[in-house]
């Protein structure tokens, strides 16, 4: 959904607390931290996990519209029977395939050989919390791994579900993982935003989509100061409905790609890198529900939702492999399948 759903806020009520974690032994034997391409081999994720009987709906008022302009209406009716609740004691079977899909998508993803890091189910029952979008709270460029600033306080919480993995990266990859500086509490005008559904690594190059909504001019400075001379961060403009960069665009490879070019302030003026990419376009209604939102495994493989057949039969077209899977249910609530996992280590 090109509108992360109304239940990003209630997603982000993640509660402080280090969460383990299980591996699947597969490649990266090395143990290194590294990305370089949104479509380098991929071989170490980690992917969030659905935690089911868990979500508290919040009221649903006009404040709470205000504050998420890229929420769909069908995402506000579909949480306002729910308000008050227990998301499955109104949708008990949604709240079963939510977690069924993200499951799923881990199986596909470990029999394509990689390795799959998880935060361990939270034993909650009526907090509103869930962890399916890895994506946000953390980000992989070249050798580091950053612990981002989300922009809203509630999603600020998630990032203590990855500081145990953090840590384990930190003591025993090759690489470095880096913090954010800390941020004044709520929406403060000096705050340093960056989360990862906006952050795409193209070599050197990073692009880092800017709507208003989550990542902010600050965190593209402090994005680039980081990284160095050797890399030049970009900010792309994005239209003030859209949350992130994955919701608007997917890199195949290194001339191919899918993107809703109406949800680009100018699209023209995107950088020169990406002006003579072949792109598979598509609608802004198709990207609502997150038909740029593919989990990419290499330069010629894509694991998509099979809810966009047209958009697939054309991303077949340029040649490309694609594996279709059930991603439909997560996308009630804003996210996809690149959402829902974070790469480690691409070859």
């Amino acid at each position: 959904m090109k509108y992360r759903s109304n239940l990003i806020a209630i997603i982000c009520l993640s509660i402080f607390a280090f969460v383990a974690f299980s591996t699947v032994e597969k490649p990266n034997t090395n143990k290194e931290i590294q990305n370089n391409h949104e479509w380098d081999q991929v071989e170490e994720i980690v992917v969030g996990r659905w935690v089911t009987d868990a979500l508290e709906v919040p009221m649903i008022n006009e404040n709470v519209k205000n504050l998420y302009p890229y929420i769909s209406d069908s995402s506000f009716n579909y949480m306002g029977r729910a308000q008050g609740h227990i998301l499955s004691d109104i949708y008990p079977q949604d709240d079963q395939e939510f977690y069924a899909e993200q499951e799923n998508l881990v199986k596909v993803v470990e029999s394509l050989g990689v390795k799959v890091r998880r935060p361990d189910e939270l034993e909650v029952h009526s907090i509103a919390t869930s962890q399916p979008y890895s994506r946000d709270p953390i980000i992989t460029i070249g050798n580091k791994v950053i612990i981002a600033n989300m922009n809203l306080e509630a999603c600020r919480l998630e990032t203590a579900n990855y500081r145990r993995i953090a840590l384990d990266l930190a003591k025993n990859y090759n690489g470095e993982v880096v913090d954010m500086p800390a941020n004044k509490a709520g929406l403060h005008e000096d705050n340093i935003y960056l989360e990862g559904g906006d952050v795409f690594v193209n070599g050197k190059e990073i692009y880092v989509g800017l709507s208003g909504n989550a990542s902010n001019e600050a965190g593209v400075e402090w994005l680039q100061k980081e990284l160095g001379d050797d890399y030049k961060v970009y900010g792309i403009q994005l239209q003030h409905h859209v949350l992130h960069l994955d919701c608007a665009m997917m890199l195949l490879n290194d001339h191919q790609g899918v993107v809703c070019k109406d949800d680009f302030v100018d699209f023209d003026a995107l950088p020169e890198s990406l002006k003579n990419y072949e792109w598979v376009e598509v609608k802004p209604e198709e990207a609502q529900r997150m038909a740029t939102n593919g989990m990419v495994i290499n330069d010629h493989t894509v694991i998509v939702s099979n809810e966009f057949p047209e958009v697939n039969k054309r991303i077949k077209a340029l040649g490309i492999d694609v594996i279709e899977i059930p991603f439909r249910k997560a996308n009630y609530f804003g996210g996809g399948i690149r959402c829902s996992y974070q790469p480690i280590y691409r070859q």
